[in-house]
């Protein structure tokens, strides 16, 4: 009988679903996360002493001004940074942080593209290698730079990765696990049960990524309203009430970080907060006509995701295709539509929808 059991295990051994092949080229995968760990850190921490004055961004900001005058409240990166600089004064810790975030994006980028590969049924076609080394690309891909045209890349391009901001890297790595989790609920929903588990997570991994950023977020609200609208109008007319109750579930996971727009709303920019008295989030256009070279940074900026879409064009019926051009798309409306009054509207915080539009579509 023991001999029989043994036989079943070995024929079954890599069958059950649980059990994984380790290959070579896996190592050579973790051997370039490893690589981008130590450079990642070695940039990070130059950007957050600002190194010879030569490496000016957004993490001296977070991890040294920050702390010392206590500005930014009640956003996660703030207070996580300055938890670090309080530990000893330094900022090698959100160095370390960042660098393994950078690997963190690199997998999170690994299982959207394996998600969206087994969906299609190509995961016995598709080589992991190949899916291992555009995790790894995908970080560089995205905008065009062409250095004739755009005098400074930040300035005048739409960066689809943006190295100074850790907020960005934040927003990116819980967004992408969030996009899974509710993609994982989403698809299918008309055939069977919201399972609870892609909901918590959903719920969780999206309200940290708002926490983050809420550029994304304020995408996928934008986004998620359109689909559900098209889904009921396009769907059987005789479940519509029973589509309309899952559908309404499934918002329902949005709500934790809807909820925490509306308080850094009202904690940032009304009477008597921190940019009330001068700044104010407003619907405004004309920003976007004044955008420096606006036709060379649309045309560079959204070839690639074009591109994509246009040689994809069938795949496009399919929800998770729709909702990743949804994303972008709401993306570039907020992007248009949105600003702040004042100081802020440098700050260009209502493109990082945009950004990550471009970098999921990619």
């Amino acid at each position: 009988m023991q001999d029989i059991d043994r036989k079943l295990l070995k024929k079954n051994r890599f069958s059950d679903g649980y059990s994984v092949r380790i290959y070579p080229w896996d190592f050579v995968w973790a051997a370039a996360m490893g690589v981008m760990f130590a450079l990642c850190l070695e940039l990070f921490y130059r950007m957050a002493v600002n190194y010879n004055h030569k490496y000016p961004s957004d993490l001296y900001y977070y991890a040294v001004q920050n702390p010392r005058t206590h500005d930014e409240k009640g956003r996660f990166i703030g207070e996580l940074f300055e938890f670090f600089y309080n530990i000893n004064e330094e900022v090698f810790e959100a160095a370390v942080f960042l660098a393994f975030l950078m690997v963190g994006i690199i997998i999170a980028n690994y299982l959207v593209i394996y998600y969206f590969v087994k969906d299609d049924g190509y995961i016995n076609k598709v080589p992991r290698y190949s899916m291992q080394f555009f995790s790894l690309a995908a970080i560089f891909m995205g905008t065009i730079y062409v250095p004739v045209i755009f005098e400074r890349y930040y300035k005048h391009t739409f960066k689809s990765f943006a190295w100074h901001s850790p907020t960005q890297q934040a927003m990116m790595f819980f967004a992408l696990l969030g996009s899974i989790c509710f993609l994982k609920m989403y698809q299918g929903y008309e055939d069977r049960k919201i399972r609870f588990g892609w909901w918590i997570g959903s719920a969780v991994l999206i309200f940290f990524s708002t926490w983050s950023k809420p550029g994304f977020t304020i995408n996928l609200i934008f986004a998620v309203v359109l689909m559900f609208i098209v889904d009921l109008i396009r769907g059987n007319k005789k479940t519509i009430g029973k589509r309309f109750v899952k559908l309404f579930i499934i918002g329902c996971s949005l709500i934790p970080s809807g909820l925490y727009i509306l308080w850094l709303h009202n904690a940032s920019f009304t009477e008597g907060t921190q940019y009330g008295e001068e700044h104010a989030v407003i619907i405004d256009f004309a920003h976007v006509i004044e955008y420096d070279n606006l036709i060379g940074a649309i045309i560079f900026g959204c070839a690639i995701p074009i591109v994509v879409y246009l040689f994809n064009i069938e795949k496009f019926k399919d929800k998770k295709y729709k909702f990743a051009l949804y994303v972008f798309a709401m993306g570039m409306v907020q992007w248009m539509l949105f600003t702040e009054t004042g100081k802020r509207g440098n700050y260009g915080n209502f493109t990082w929808g945009r950004t990550y539009g471009i970098y999921f579509l990619t």
